[in-house]
């Protein structure tokens, strides 16, 4: 294998259904069960409130299982010249970046991902397509890590050009 094939680093994010829920659902959680509670203690549509919350419940479900498949179906590979991922759940097509066309890398952590020891990193392109001005890699595990050895990649590649 030739050595600018050799994958430098590979990201896998990985989903953390108590994270996920905590820092995305709580809140409607929380109102979902208060509309219920106030139509219980009224007596009034009971039955409506039962069902909402039912399928909110459903949809919970349906979404967490979405979001564990396609966060193992989810890699970011790192070589010496380039980006590689797929990042879409069915979809087996690689997206190449070169990192000449990364414009800045950086990470971040709110304090709900500091208690989860995870954290995002956000890799900016000048590309023209859209969904690929922005990528955001969710999850990583000790991410101001994996965010100096990325950079130590990116820039290696930077100074032979």
């Amino acid at each position: 294998m030739d050595k600018k094939e050799e994958i430098k680093l590979t990201l896998q994010p990985k989903y953390n259904i108590l994270f996920n829920f905590l820092y995305k659902h709580a809140a409607t959680f929380v109102i979902v069960l208060l509309i219920l509670i106030v139509l219980i203690a009224q007596n009034e549509l009971v039955e409506y409130g039962v069902a909402i919350l039912v399928i909110y419940v459903l949809y919970l479900i349906a979404n967490t299982i979405y979001n564990k498949i396609k966060a193992k179906n989810t890699v970011f590979n790192f070589y010496a010249n380039r980006l590689e991922y797929n990042n879409k759940f069915r979809d087996k097509d690689l997206i190449t970046i070169n990192y000449k066309e990364i414009t800045q890398v950086r990470y971040g952590q709110t304090f709900l991902q500091a208690v989860f020891k995870i954290g995002t990193i956000m890799i900016y392109t000048n590309d023209k397509k859209i969904s690929r001005k922005w990528i955001f890699i969710n999850g990583v595990k000790d991410v101001k890590m994996i965010y100096e050895k990325l950079i130590n990649i990116i820039d290696g590649t930077t100074e032979n050009k």
